[in-house]
């Protein structure tokens, strides 16, 4: 089950925003060495505004293990601010309708037949966020592989790949209709429904 919530939610689902600060800290300070913002053991940045969006797969002691963190490229985004340059064969996005994906990582260290599952299951998670909010599409920026392994021949690439904080990465655009892993989800058995705006009680997720 995927768990979305912001920081006008995040109260009811006990300390989740704490934990995706954690497992940010622990991708991106610790295993990247990326001179990230951080403080106490938890990473952030000036885009975990109020408007910010929080896809998390929690395990049965409710640890985050994996994120995907959603803002409206209505406002300043990631992409916008510091890899315009990536963006070469469509506008940069400045609308409520389209929605950038970021900080997305998955904890390494976690069981490697259970890991497996969470990148197509957030993804699925994010699919659904845009299906239910009417939403057109999502923009980012990645490594190429770590995508086209899940969404092969779906995704728009918008650029030539360029090294962004010490790996080669593109900017992406994928529209709403073309972000359900299909192959994946039919492999590894993910329900047609994974994502829920309510907290999950630790008893359903066990």
């Amino acid at each position: 089950m995927i768990e979305a919530f912001s920081l006008k939610t995040a109260h009811l689902f006990g300390d989740a925003l704490l934990s995706q600060a954690r497992l940010r800290h622990r991708v991106f300070v610790e295993h990247r060495a990326l001179d990230h913002p951080s403080y106490d053991g938890m990473e952030y940045d000036r885009y975990d505004t109020p408007a910010a969006v929080y896809l998390v797969w929690r395990d049965p002691q409710r640890v985050v293990r994996g994120l995907i963190r959603l803002v409206p490229t209505s406002l300043p985004y990631m992409t916008e601010q510091n890899w315009p340059f990536l963006c070469q064969r469509r506008p940069l996005p400045k609308s409520g309708a389209i929605w950038e994906s970021s900080r997305v990582c998955v904890d390494k260290t976690y069981i490697a037949a259970i890991r497996k599952r969470i990148m197509p299951e957030m993804l699925c998670g994010v699919h659904e966020f845009c299906l239910h909010n009417g939403y057109e599409a999502v923009i980012g920026v990645t490594r190429k592989h770590l995508l086209e392994h899940y969404l092969p021949g779906k995704l728009q690439w918008l650029g030539p790949t360029a090294e962004v904080e010490g790996e080669q990465e593109a900017a992406f655009y994928i529209p709403t209709q073309d972000m359900r892993p299909h192959a994946s989800c039919s492999r590894l058995g993910i329900p047609e429904r994974v994502l829920s705006f309510e907290p999950v009680s630790q008893e359903a997720a066990a």
